[in-house]
């Protein structure tokens, strides 16, 4: 049953890599992860900056993505993105998450100890049907740029800090991916 099921899950990727529906940046490590025979991934993001306007802060519902990129783009980008906003809009760094369903309790342990090892600290079970982990960085931003009108924002310095927070996160998810070697 769980080959049967990890079989359809790799295949259902490798349709979402042809069409382009993954990020290219984490397509090495969910390979890796796939190589190893009590792992499949599930989803994945590969980290990004998004600029949102939201009526009310949380509420997704009625957010409005006005920039949305998985590297860290031009400033003059991300200041057009910001200048569209008409409510409260918000510019935020999301960090890399991955979803890997297990073979088995013992192999969701295991991975849970490498996530560890990675210097990942947000790693859990979320789902006991198929022991479905899921890993995610830590490293996030989320800042208020426009309330009522433009705040004063040093957006040089707060893109240079969300990119070093990227790269830091997706340190840790290469080193998870590398310690799958080891197995």
């Amino acid at each position: 049953m769980w080959q049967e099921y990890k079989k359809r899950k790799i295949e259902s990727l490798n349709r979402a890599i042809e069409m382009g529906e993954v990020d290219e940046w984490i397509v090495p490590i969910l390979k890796r992860i796939n190589e190893n025979p009590d792992y499949v991934t599930l989803s994945s993001c590969a980290g990004r900056l998004a600029v949102m306007d939201m009526k009310d802060f949380g509420n997704k519902g009625e957010a409005i993505f006005l920039g949305k990129w998985h590297e860290i783009p031009e400033e003059s980008e991300v200041l057009r993105a910001i200048q569209a906003g008409r409510k409260t809009t918000w510019l935020m760094l999301h960090p890399p998450i991955l979803h890997i369903a297990c073979r088995d309790l013992k192999s969701a342990e295991k991975l849970l100890i490498k996530s560890q090892r990675a210097g990942i600290r947000r790693a859990g079970i979320i789902s006991l049907k198929n022991f479905v982990v899921e890993v995610c960085g830590h490293e996030r931003i989320e800042i208020p740029v426009r309330f009522k009108k433009a705040l004063p924002l040093d957006l040089s310095s707060v893109l240079e800090i969300a990119k070093m927070k990227l790269e830091r996160s997706r340190k840790k998810f290469l080193k998870l991916s590398e310690l799958f070697v080891s197995d």
